[in-house]
């Protein structure tokens, strides 16, 4: 059964009446909350850490945002990680910041409320009390909601917290290793990075029309379904140029793993980093499955079928990244044709005039970023620098957000 967190510290003026070495004077709503918690988390001992900390900063320009960020700590060393806080390792704090950035539903509440109730019955928990607070209506996502996404000051505040409570502990002989250091260093989750704007992608409008431009012309056409196979196969595999390059021999439909999730993935011997493509079965169920009904390869097992995704019309040979750029291309002219003969005007700095083939896994990325992890994504990016992709990561997410919740993104 869930253990819904609960708040552990009041009002400064209420924390300087307490004894940062023992229980004495504590609340017996805490008392007992800590009693309930996972014994492998050593509760006690690791409130009384963060307590210790939080008395070195019982000052009112830093008490409140302290005992905000320690607390999330420690509630999620308790209760999410279930080890002491002095047992956090480096991905464990990972692991707490991604959960900062999207914290599960019965840890956000919408209101912000007091910690402790008052009146009659005082200093009894409120139970409307979360470690996050909602400030916008939840976004929602095929049917899922995306409630809560953390600003990147939110998150540059609670890192920086964090590495000053842990630096707080190896000072004190507590740890040998800071396990936030590293990361506090690198600059992940710093308010002063370049903030990336989430260009150089498609919006789902644009996108649409680009495939369903695609999927007619090869419904007239049998020659464009590799056309239309092609383009699939970069967007879903989210594929860099240079990859077109080095996997196309490789990339077949065989190649494509049915996982435990639904999603697919390709086969370890061939393509090595497990999870580190995670296609989508839109891919297969609308794409691959066509080319393979139209070419009369249904009866061969998906897993015996040899058959290139980024193949030629004729000839076995996969096509290179030069030869991809050419048929991107062509594809957006004939966009532009068919939006152009429908009476729409397609504007000088319209995505199908201006973008690279690059554009194509940019997008998937976006599209991904709405619904998986930080980490997720991150791993997604297979070559590409991990402080590049987190700031992308953010800008897709704050753009998401805005434009379901109506909003034109800054």
């Amino acid at each position: 059964m869930e253990i819904i967190p609960r708040p552990c510290f009041k009002t400064l003026t209420d924390f300087k009446r307490l004894d940062p070495d023992t229980l004495d004077y504590e609340l017996s709503v805490v008392v007992d909350f800590l009693d309930i918690c996972p014994p492998s988390s050593q509760p006690v001992e690791s409130y009384l850490l963060v307590k210790q900390f939080l008395a070195n900063h019982a000052e009112p320009t830093r008490y409140n945002n302290y005992r905000t960020c320690t607390e999330r700590l420690l509630l999620w060393s308790l209760l999410v990680a279930k080890k002491p806080i002095t047992g956090l390792v480096e991905r464990d704090i990972q692991g707490f910041m991604e959960f900062c950035t999207s914290p599960i539903e019965s840890w956000i509440t919408s209101k912000n409320c007091k910690r402790f109730t008052t009146g009659k019955k005082p200093n009894e928990f409120n139970l409307e009390w979360r470690p996050f607070y909602l400030r916008q209506p939840a976004a929602e996502e095929n049917g899922e909601r995306v409630s809560f996404l953390a600003s990147r000051a939110v998150l540059a505040l609670q890192m920086s917290v964090t590495a000053n409570f842990f630096l707080y502990l190896h000072d004190n002989d507590r740890i040998s290793v800071n396990p936030a250091s590293r990361l506090h260093r690198a600059g992940f989750y710093a308010p002063s990075l370049p903030v990336h704007t989430g260009s150089h992608i498609f919006t789902d409008e644009e996108f649409s029309v680009l495939m369903s431009t695609l999927s007619e012309l090869a419904d007239g056409d049998v020659k464009q379904e590799r056309t239309l196979l092609t383009i699939s196969s970069i967007y879903y595999l989210r594929l860099q140029p240079s990859e077109i390059d080095q996997f196309g021999e490789n990339l077949t439909f065989s190649a494509l793993r049915l996982t435990d999730d639904g999603s697919y993935d390709l086969a370890e011997d061939q393509f090595p980093g497990k999870s580190a493509w995670k296609i989508h079965p839109d891919f297969v169920e609308n794409y691959v499955n066509r080319y393979r009904e139209r070419f009369g390869r249904t009866w061969i097992p998906l897993e015996d079928d040899h058959t290139p995704l980024l193949g030629k019309n004729r000839g076995s040979k996969s096509i290179s990244s030069g030869y991809a750029r050419f048929l991107f291309r062509n594809t957006c002219q004939h966009v532009i044709d068919r939006l152009s003969e429908d009476g729409c005007v397609v504007s000088p700095d319209s995505g199908f005039r201006t973008a690279s083939l690059f554009w194509l896994r940019e997008t998937s990325m976006h599209h991904s970023a709405r619904v998986l992890t930080m980490d997720n994504v991150i791993g997604l990016g297979r070559r590409s620098n991990a402080e590049n992709l987190y700031q992308r990561f953010f800008a897709w997410r704050d753009e998401w957000v805005s434009w379901s919740l109506g909003r034109k993104p800054s």
